[in-house]
């Protein structure tokens, strides 16, 4: 028997507005969110949310260490 492979079908730019909107007006009440969203689910909605939190956190601190590299080099 073959293992299915789930499909997490990619968050539309229209889901990700949505999602962005009723975070700021619901915070993370993910099942008010996913009422909104009719084709995610509430484990989507609160996965998006803490993945999409851990891809800020790696950015901000790549540009500061960039930035702070490029500081440290221009000494």
């Amino acid at each position: 028997m073959d293992m299915i492979k789930r499909d997490w079908n990619k968050w539309t730019k229209d889901e990700e507005k949505i999602f962005q909107k009723a975070l700021k007006e619901f915070g993370k009440d993910f099942q008010a969110i996913s009422d909104l969203l009719k084709n995610r689910s509430y484990r989507q909605v609160r996965s998006h949310y803490y993945n999409s939190q851990c891809e800020q956190k790696k950015q901000t601190c790549n540009y500061t260490t960039q930035y702070q590299l490029i500081c440290f080099d221009s000494l």
